[in-house]
């Protein structure tokens, strides 16, 4: 699996600078980043499952709290486990639906809600700890050093960061040209990842809305 810095030598080709005088890993990783953001939207509305399930450490949820505070990574939920906070008893499952159901609270939460791109209770009239099942998200590379996580992923990101980084510098056809190109390449992505989709872990897909159609822009 490649690292970004195979993908930033890749943008360099692109951009006509692969001695490194302009375009440095220091300059050229903020349109990696944003490249790297491209991919994963593409990837999860085109059904490739690279995020990867975690469990939460227990997250308290006070008396009458209505919302889940949620991890910094993540994507999706998968199920959710309670119990009563600061107590040694066994977590008990909850139940997922589609909206929050129009019952009274009791000492127990029982009931979770995925809207709005968060996760909604009734609440409860005890404090209670949760454990959240979920899909994390892959981590967006900060450094040359860092892997991209995801294979093949610099055969897409080379060129999309050369697009990203073409723009910056008011060069439109260049960046036009990088940007076809990427999206090219990421249907080799995709057409490579979906050979050995069966080997990966399937997503839940419960209440989704319309998928929507894959997007390339700058």
């Amino acid at each position: 699996m490649a690292n970004a810095s195979e993908a930033l030598d890749s943008a360099r080709v692109y951009l006509n600078d692969t001695a490194k005088n302009m375009w440095t890993d220091a300059k050229l990783l903020p349109y990696l980043k944003e490249a790297y953001r491209d991919m994963l939207i593409n990837l999860w509305l085109n059904g490739i499952p690279i995020q990867k399930e975690k469990t939460s450490s227990p997250i308290t949820v006070a008396i009458g709290i209505l919302t889940l505070t949620l991890p910094a990574d993540f994507i999706e939920p998968i199920k959710l486990k309670e119990r009563l906070a600061l107590s040694n008893d066994g977590y008990v499952d909850m139940f997922e639906k589609a909206f929050e159901p129009d019952v009274q609270q009791t000492t127990e939460l029982r009931y979770w809600a995925f809207r709005e791109g968060g996760i909604q209770f009734v609440g409860s009239t005890t404090a209670r700890e949760v454990l959240l099942f979920y899909w994390k998200t892959l981590t967006i590379p900060t450094e040359a050093g860092n892997p991209l996580g995801f294979t093949f992923a610099e055969v897409f990101l080379g060129p999309k960061t050369a697009a990203y980084a073409a723009g910056s510098v008011g060069n439109p056809t260049l960046a036009e040209e990088a940007n076809a190109l990427a999206e090219i390449k990421f249907d080799v992505i995709l057409r490579a990842n979906i050979k050995g989709q069966q080997s990966l872990p399937t997503r839940r897909v419960p209440y989704r809305r319309a998928r929507r159609a894959r997007v390339f822009t700058l």
